[in-house]
């Protein structure tokens, strides 16, 4: 297997910046300017890039150097710094020619650019302001001490990047310009102006300045020679993260934000059309050079984009992070915390600059990959932070990929649900009424695994002849994917003709903990769903397609039986207590009859009767187990011996019928065989069919269990404890929803599957039917050997494409359904 952005190579050039951080870079093709924090961060290296050796440094700047930008000859460039102030130095002479500060104190000066067109320079602030300077209005400023800077900087304002700010003697023949009052826009956002970009926009006249913020949002900014700056747009890019670069390229917006996202704006809407999951940390710097776009970020890692937004390349050489970015026609340059500063060739032409392997850029293997590698063990305190990182990375993934998405919160000290919905298209000419509303549900944590008994380690995802193996590639991150992307390439092919909404929670695996009450509180999002699509189960066998339509219930308990002594010995107490171990093997030899069915009293009263449809769904089934023994399956009916009939007992015994298990034992103490315990605990479920109801059958377990203990001479004391309760659920195999899944699981694979019902459960999809009124459809993608909830758990990669196709015609065919039905 091969995960995106696996294809990387190496730098051909490597300078190192004396003992600085590199915090900024510019080039013109012949020169490199790059500009550092700290003691040494005040000077500006430039380098000669036909030799790669130091030119020079300019001097003069008392602070970190944090941008560098150059006028479009190439013949100025304007630097700015922690110490407040903007120089501009000419690049043949190398001498500074302008210094500028502003009326106020500023703060760092995050950002600089410059429009040759109105000769005006642009800088973005701490203290939150836009401030412009036109040079043809450039006149001698009077200081009132020899240093500006430190006349207006208060030494107790914080910096963004902490650094001494040197008192250094100020040049001769150097014009010092101050800017007005009447040039400062003042908060112009409601965070420090992290980054500021001149650019066009489609249909406009004039540049437009962009600024992005701390605040998160993008604005745009009307430009007239002469004039303020006009706020015109506001682009809202979320809350939860900084802004803090910005790049233009063929009428769309990148935003590099914080956090590792990239952020994209279609100029000609406004919409925020996509939110790539670029990074595991802060997007510092983006470029473009040619139809290609750069990013770099705080995970040390640089990354090259093409133009359907998808990863080409990666270049992680740097040992801390990447700080900056700029570019030649040949070069990708790129600067970090680890001093050094890298060069990539990006000539035209260069091979490496292509996939050498289309599974390179598979998004969905991507995706599922990072999500693999968070262990998001429910039930488990010390893994809570690592589902709230796995639900807050599935929400990304939807909002990338088109989708709404938020997070909504779960139980006090639970994992949260994640939302999204992709949307129909508006312009459907054959939409009459509002579109169908399709529910997805699944969910995002995984059971717990020992990483000694696995062949690969279990939160890395590993291909091997054809599956992938990792904890939850089957149960149940790869099929919920899957299904995301299904929806969203529907949408991106403006096929989309249905609401396809999201509803993936992170507590199935101990129970559902607080899912439906958070439902209850959020029953506006799901309250108008038609269908309940989920893929949560696994085929039959491993060759033929499957679709389920049923699910056994199930009842958790746990009987504990309590002395009043302490733990004691046998060879002085034995005989002489009441022992409660003695008295729970007497409870549970209580509870199953020598058939194997349950002794609770009317517990089989209820069961729906077979029908003659069901019954003969079985046959199929019962026909490929004999006529193809070789396929691996949970177990083989032929090596017991069995006839057809016995064979469709013991399926209907496995899926339609009600049974009772005792799972273990426990007891306290030190578990020798000297010991008697003072206490027994076991482990005991029920699994309930149609038309068995949980209450009844809750009931009648306890009043049984009371009971049998009630005759024991005993002095001890039982406790019963209800667990886990999950209803059965039974669909409609004939109806609209399954006919449109039987059609495109016969699309893809070429014969139509078998009907099969599960032994096991999912807690929530029954409630889900009664609470939404609203049928549902279990469509399965793994094979019976997927191992989900065992050691080496695993999904055929043919299986999970497929599966998202399945999802695609199953989407699609409902708007044929509807349109027959109306």
């Amino acid at each position: 297997m091969h995960a995106l952005n696996n294809n990387t190579s190496h730098c051909l050039h490597t300078l190192t910046q004396d003992e600085d951080s590199v915090l900024s870079l510019a080039a013109t093709e012949k020169l490199l300017f790059s500009g550092g924090q700290g003691a040494h961060g005040s000077d500006i290296h430039v380098w000669d890039l036909e030799h790669f050796r130091l030119k020079t440094n300019l001097k003069g700047h008392l602070g970190s150097i944090l941008c560098l930008t150059l006028r479009d000859d190439g013949k100025w460039l304007f630097s700015s710094s922690g110490d407040g102030t903007v120089r501009v130095w000419d690049t043949e002479t190398f001498k500074c020619i302008y210094h500028i500060h502003s009326s106020q104190d500023v703060g760092d000066v995050f950002s600089v650019v410059f429009s040759s067109s109105l000769n005006t320079m642009y800088i973005g602030c701490q203290n939150t302001s836009i401030q412009w300077f036109d040079f043809s209005d450039a006149r001698q400023d009077v200081p009132h001490s020899p240093n500006i800077t430190h006349s207006l900087r208060n030494h107790n304002t914080p910096r963004f990047f902490e650094g001494p700010i040197s008192a250094k003697k100020p040049e001769e023949q150097v014009t010092r310009c101050s800017i007005p009052d009447s040039s400062i826009f003042q908060n112009s956002h409601f965070g420090y102006v992290y980054c500021l970009l001149l650019g066009k926009v489609p249909n406009v006249e004039g540049e437009i300045l962009f600024s992005g913020s701390g605040e998160g949002d993008i604005k745009l900014w009307k430009l007239q020679k002469g004039k303020p700056i006009e706020p015109w747009k506001t682009l809202k890019a979320g809350v939860d993260a900084s802004t803090l670069t910005l790049a233009l390229h063929d009428g769309f917006l990148f935003c590099g934000s914080q956090g590792g996202n990239i952020k994209i704006f279609d100029l000609e809407t406004f919409q925020l059309i996509r939110s790539l999951i670029a990074h595991e940390d802060d997007v510092l710097a983006l470029v473009v050079r040619g139809s290609q776009v750069y990013s770099a970020s705080a995970d040390g890692v640089v990354k090259q984009w093409n133009r359907s937004f998808e990863p080409l390349q990666t270049w992680n050489d740097h040992s801390g992070s990447v700080l900056s970015l700029t570019s030649t026609q040949n070069y990708l340059i790129s600067g970090g915390s680890d001093k050094l500063i890298k060069m990539w060739s990006i000539a035209k032409g260069n091979p490496q600059s292509e996939p050498v392997d289309s599974a390179a850029e598979d998004v969905m293997l991507y995706a599922l990959e990072k999500w693999i590698s968070m262990p998001t063990v429910s039930g488990v305190p010390a893994q809570l932070e690592e589902c709230r990182r796995g639900a807050k990375f599935l929400k990304a993934v939807l909002q990338q990929l088109g989708a709404e998405s938020r997070l909504i919160p779960g139980a006090p000290g639970h994992n949260p649900l994640v939302y999204g919905q992709f949307s129909a298209r508006a312009d459907n000419p054959e939409q009459q009424g509002r579109p169908l509303n399709v529910l997805v549900y699944g969910h995002y944590d995984v059971i717990a695994a020992d990483i000694k008994k696995w062949d690969h380690p279990p939160f890395k995802l590993t291909g091997k002849d054809g599956y992938l193996y990792g904890r939850g590639a089957s149960d149940n991150k790869g099929p919920i994917l899957a299904c995301i992307f299904a929806a969203s390439e529907l949408q991106e092919q403006q096929q989309l003709d249905v609401n396809v909404k999201f509803l993936i929670e992170g507590e199935e695996e101990n129970g559902s903990v607080g899912f439906f009450q958070a439902v209850e509180q959020n029953i506006n999002l799901f309250e108008e769903a038609d269908v309940i699509l989920l893929s949560n189960s696994y085929w039959l066998g491993e060759d033929i397609p499957c679709l389920t339509y049923g699910l056994r219930g199930v009842i958790h308990s746990t009987l504990t039986i309590n002395s009043k002594n302490v733990d004691l010995h046998s060879g002085v107490d034995g005989g002489a207590v009441s022992e409660p171990l003695i008295d729970m093997v007497k409870v549970l030899s209580e509870l199953v009859n020598p058939d194997r069915t349950a002794k609770i009293p009317g517990f089989y009263d209820c069961i729906r009767p077979l029908t003659s449809h069901e019954d003969a769904l079985y046959d199929p089934i019962v026909e490929d187990m004999f006529n193809n023994p070789s396929g691996q399956r949970h177990w083989d009916p032929l090596a017991t011996g069995v006839t057809k009939e016995e064979l469709k007992k013991k399926l209907m015994a496995r899926w339609r019928n009600p049974s009772l298990t005792i799972h273990q034992v426990d007891v306290s103490g030190p578990k020798n065989r000297t010991v008697i315990p003072r206490s027994a605990k076991a482990s005991v479920s029920m699994r309930i069919v149609p038309d068995q109801e949980v209450a009844d059958i809750t009931k009648s377990f306890e009043e049984h269990v009371r009971n049998v203990f009630g005759q024991l001479d005993t002095e001890n004391e039982i406790e019963i404890d209800i667990k886990v309760v999950a209803d059965w659920w039974l669909g409609d195999t004939e109806d609209r929803f399954f006919k449109a899944a039987e059609s495109a699981i016969e699309q893809e694979w070429g014969q139509k599957p078998l009907f099969i019902r599960e032994g096991g459960s999912v807690p929530a999809i029954r409630w889900l039917e009664k609470r939404l009124k609203a049928a549902a459809v279990h469509i399965p993608m793994g094979q019976s050997s997927d191992q989900a909830h065992l050691n080496n758990e695993r999904i055929r990669l043919q299986n999970l494409n497929s599966g998202k196709r399945v999802i695609k015609s199953f989407l699609k065919g409902l708007r044929t359904l509807e349109a027959a039905q109306s």
